[in-house]
């Protein structure tokens, strides 16, 4: 997805549309993807793949400095936030986010929230500041992970209305407090509206919408034993990604990596958190106890009843181990106070905090680095740019077509280990990896699973028999597969064999035709797709009534078609007689179709696909997606960030003068 943001943000485009996964799929709307995230200015700037790096590595320094300036807001030393944002950057949750840069992207936010909102409730004079908070909240909010971002609003409203700096703050200041917090979240969701709006439309469509099944919210609980390792690390040695004995023995009995892969903190925070739990109990930490204690029984998942009470009420979130985030974050901030605490009894016993703070914080250091310094394997960006060479004819290929990639069991002989797993996914241009050599798929892997998403990967599951007929429907002419395909007699004639990995379709339509017949749907399920119902070199399968309905069965191929812009496709057509016109690219609200200038119905057809109605003669088509409702979003957005950026300027200037 990276990958694909800075293609498209070089070539001085938004990228609303991406072709080359799943028969083409909405990426602006996809809040993973980071288009309207700010820091994703990286892509744009650096060539990439050294923007993706230097992407990662200053969220780590931003995390370590938010981090630091939270915990000496709280009015604790600085001994005390040094050694913590060591620990907050490279040890338990976030430093095992690499592999999720959404989380890492949402997750960095929560202490500078926490930061700016100190600051603005103690500069009582001032009330200019939570103008920045509002930013730093709505930063969190285009970082991509909605669920983490429930968290850290959880999280930002109890420490709102539970830890004062008055210590005479009462009823009414708590309330006063958790109506700001309350009016930061509006704002930051207006000024974020234009990433907000369109994602949450694309929910309405999505798989999701009912809600998960149980199996599928508790997939990913924590189990009880992981505990253990708040104390002792989880050792992650130079061979871990390629140690047969990882996923035999390291992960015993899953049979898969986990969603966290360690929750260590280093072996002197626990200890820390437990002498402020302790001796440095009040009312200004108490909340972080209690968050640490909930956020862990959570994050067990299936293996607490707690968990299923919490389905019940919520039936949207999955993997549980995200709640290690909260537990992460506040046994941290427990830690801090625990540091001042040992501190102060060292200035008492008039013994060096100085020496003791040095120690502590190179014991902490040594101890991450020695732990988790394999935990994120590195590879040469020529990984993902090398190309089995079974598969040069494609990219040999000119043409415009699609590409199936089969899914491959584990070779007999191959080891099964993290390493081969990204080799065979690679080889195999899995899940989505085809972006890289600008092939055009015909499934994928995708952050939020629409529902003709979930129609498409459930033919792709179906037999061969069956699934061929939505290939060839699909634009499909290459199938990347270990199988014999040239073997099966249900594909007699279908496939001829290239070589050891790669299958041609024969007789697999192209992308853009023109047919003279649309069928009634009658069930609207994929079924229809796959059983031969109907021919689609004849005819189309459509709902909605054509003005001129054409009832002469023919079909014309059209291969003047460009992909001008990201979301743009452009036809050219000479036709004698009225016809319905095909185009095998994935039909989703937001699509608008232009002939000759002039907007036309943008049809449904063949349950999946979309087209448009012409009349006999040449005319130029364009196809156009944006998500509906985007100039909405945008001005509203733009409007609160005008508001924001006047009130604050306002307030600052007030301020002044008053002084």
């Amino acid at each position: 997805m990276k990958f694909f943001l800075a293609k498209t943000f070089q070539a001085g485009e938004i990228p609303f549309w991406c072709s080359n996964y799943f028969c083409g799929s909405p990426f602006m709307s996809d809040i993973q993807s980071g288009v309207f995230y700010p820091l994703s200015i990286i892509f744009l700037l650096v060539p990439f793949p050294l923007s993706l790096n230097i992407y990662v590595v200053f969220h780590f320094f931003l995390a370590f400095c938010f981090f630091y300036l939270f915990i000496t807001s709280l009015g604790l030393s600085r001994k005390a936030a040094l050694l913590t944002a060591i620990s907050y950057c490279y040890g338990g949750y976030l430093f095992a986010t690499i592999n999720t840069l959404n989380n890492l992207s949402t997750a960095i936010w929560l202490p500078a929230i926490l930061w700016s909102f100190n600051r603005a409730r103690s500069a009582t004079e001032n009330k200019s500041k939570y103008c920045l908070t509002v930013i730093l909240v709505s930063i969190a909010i285009l970082g991509g992970e909605p669920q983490l971002f429930i968290f850290i609003g959880g999280i930002f409203f109890l420490y709102a209305i539970t830890c004062h700096t008055e210590k005479t703050a009462g009823k009414s200041k708590r309330l006063t407090y958790g109506i700001i917090v309350f009016l930061i979240g509006i704002w930051a969701i207006l000024i974020t509206i234009v990433q907000l709006g369109p994602t949450f439309l694309d929910y309405q469509y999505s798989a999701r919408l009912g809600g998960l099944s149980y199996g599928e919210a508790s997939k990913f609980s924590l189990s009880w034993s992981m505990l253990k390792h708040l104390l002792f690390p989880l050792h992650f040695t130079e061979g871990f990604s390629a140690g047969t004995e990882t996923l035999r023995d390291f992960f015993p009995g899953e049979g898969e990596v986990p969603w966290l892969l360690t929750i260590y903190p280093g072996f002197i925070i626990f200890p820390l958190a437990v002498l402020g739990a302790v001796f440095s109990f009040s009312r200004r930490n108490w909340i972080w106890s209690v968050i640490f204690l909930t956020s862990v029984l959570l994050a067990l998942g299936a293996n607490t009843p707690i968990h299923t009470l919490f389905y019940k009420i919520m039936p949207i979130f999955r993997f549980p181990e995200k709640f290690m985030f909260a537990a992460g974050f506040s046994i941290l901030v427990i830690a801090a106070y625990g540091f001042d605490k040992l501190l102060k009894i060292l200035k008492d016993k008039r013994l060096n905090p100085n020496l003791v703070f040095c120690l502590l914080a190179l014991t902490l250091t040594l101890d991450l680095f020695l732990n988790h310094q394999n935990l994120n394997p590195v590879t040469d960006s020529d990984f993902y740019e090398y190309h089995h060479p079974a598969l040069q004819p494609i990219l040999d290929d000119s043409g415009i077509f699609r590409v199936f990639a089969d899914t491959m069991p584990t070779p007999p002989g191959l080891a099964n280990t993290i390493e081969n797993h990204h080799i065979k996914w690679q080889m195999m241009l899995l899940p989505n990896l085809g972006l890289v050599q600008n092939l055009y798929q015909a499934g994928g892997v995708p952050a939020l699973e629409l529902r003709y998403q979930h129609q498409i990967t459930e033919i792709l599951s179906k037999p061969w028999k069956e699934k061929i007929h939505f290939l060839k429907l699909a634009n499909v002419k290459y199938i990347i597969s270990q199988d014999r395909l040239d073997r099966m007699p249900t594909l007699k004639d279908e496939v001829e064999r290239i070589n050891g990995l790669l299958y041609r379709i024969k007789n697999f339509l192209p992308r853009v035709w023109i047919v003279g017949n649309v069928k009634k749907v009658e069930k609207g399920t994929v079924d229809e797709l796959t059983n031969g119902f109907f021919n689609p070199s004849e005819s189309a399968l459509g709902q909605k009534k054509i003005a001129q309905q054409p009832n002469l069965p023919f079909f014309r191929n059209v291969d003047r078609i460009v992909y001008k812009k990201n979301g743009e496709i452009h036809i050219e057509v000479q036709i004698e007689k009225p016809g319905v016109l095909v185009v095998s690219e994935s039909s989703y609200p937001g699509w608008a179709v232009y002939v000759d200038g002039e907007e036309k119905d943008c049809l449904w057809l063949d349950l999946l696909f979309q087209g448009v109605e012409i009349t006999p003669g040449s005319h130029d088509i364009v196809f156009k997606f944006r998500p509906k409702h985007l100039n909405l979003f945008l001005f509203i957005s733009l409007l609160s960030l005008v508001f924001l950026f006047s009130a604050w300027a306002f307030l600052m200037v007030k301020n002044r003068f008053k002084l």
